[in-house]
């Protein structure tokens, strides 16, 4: 599995590299595959159809947009171990500037563990511990000329900086995230439309060949048919796979007045083919005490026989005051 990782850090070599057409003949054409990493919990828990609901820190992953639903300020952690002591960590911050405007930073960092340094002749070399680094800066902004008393529209852009440490090679390399959400409130109940476009920038260099950026687009909506039940779909194409599907399901209680309890189911079809439809499905519980929030999650990995659980702690503050913003 970790000779897999390097692989796939390594993707775009000479040997991999060709046409990106969105297709499965399109796999090993993109690296720096580690910035498709989810990063949080209550997002993998809902299938990562996020793209629509997400609005706290994490939006600097998810969506952008999602940046400008924050009433004061957010922080999240998340902490996550996969197989073959692989781990995963990710943290983001950010704050409202203005009636109009959130800005945001994060990091997150990939620890692909010890892994046998090995020639030709399979004879033992020592051994390297491969680790990727990547730093992001986010701004959202609610686009008050194209709201009225029906619809509310926000934008957002991210920049963010990759670096990855092969033991034998460092590659860096950069690029960015545009998206928009928007919210209807022509039936009922509202709903939401979302459009994010990710990873589109200059790729990691390791030798003579610059990487493709892992860059793919995601359009999603959610609605709440009743009031604690958020539903959530979405279409994700990358460019160097064939498009897949993701849908999730919250459901959020109100145990007292500053505790809330919540479940959570979460489908993705991405792993489909090679993991089998085990792999597919993500539980999730998520508690919140006051301004603090815990978010816990269960992926089986399908044929590998293992689980990876992801555990996400959050800091969020409420509104002062409402303006024109509307809480989530």
């Amino acid at each position: 599995m970790r000779r897999f990782l390097v692989a796939v850090l390594l993707a775009g070599s000479p040997l991999t590299a060709g046409a990106v057409d969105f297709s499965r003949g399109s796999i090993g054409t993109a690296g720096s595959e580690f910035l498709l990493f989810d990063t949080s919990a209550r997002g993998i828990a809902m299938g990562g159809a996020m793209t629509a609901v997400t609005n706290d820190a994490a939006s600097l992953y998810w969506n952008p947009a999602g940046l400008s639903q924050i009433p004061r300020m957010s922080a999240t952690f998340m902490y996550a171990r996969h197989v073959a002591d692989i781990s995963y960590s990710a943290g983001a911050v950010a704050q409202r500037v203005n009636d109009a405007t959130v800005i945001g930073a994060g990091v997150r960092y990939l620890d692909a563990g010890s892994i046998a340094l090995t020639d030709l002749d399979g004879r033992s070399g020592g051994s390297f511990n491969p680790r990727s680094y990547v730093a992001e800066l986010g701004w959202g902004q609610a686009i008050y000329d194209l709201s009225d008393s029906e619809m509310d529209v926000t934008m957002g852009v991210a920049a963010k900086a990759i670096r990855t440490d092969l033991g034998a090679g460092i590659a860096n390399g950069y690029g960015g995230d545009i998206g928009v959400q928007s919210r209807f409130y022509t039936s009922a109940r509202s709903y939401d439309i979302a459009l994010t476009l990710q990873n589109l920038g200059i790729g990691q260099k390791f030798n003579r060949t610059r990487d493709n950026m892992p860059a793919r687009a995601r359009l999603g909506g959610a609605m709440r048919p009743i009031r604690p039940l958020t539903l959530s779909a979405e279409v994700i194409a990358p460019i160097n796979d064939a498009p897949h599907g993701a849908a999730g399901a919250e459901y959020t209680t109100e145990v007292d007045r500053t505790i809330k309890a919540a479940a959570r189911l979460g489908f993705n079809s991405m792993t489909y083919e090679s993991l089998g439809v085990a792999s597919c499905v993500s539980f999730g519980l998520g508690l919140s005490v006051s301004d603090l929030s815990f978010d816990y999650t269960f992926v089986p990995m399908g044929v590998l026989g293992s689980q990876t659980h992801r555990v996400s702690l959050s800091y969020n503050l409420p509104a002062k005051v409402s303006r024109r913003y509307r809480e989530r």
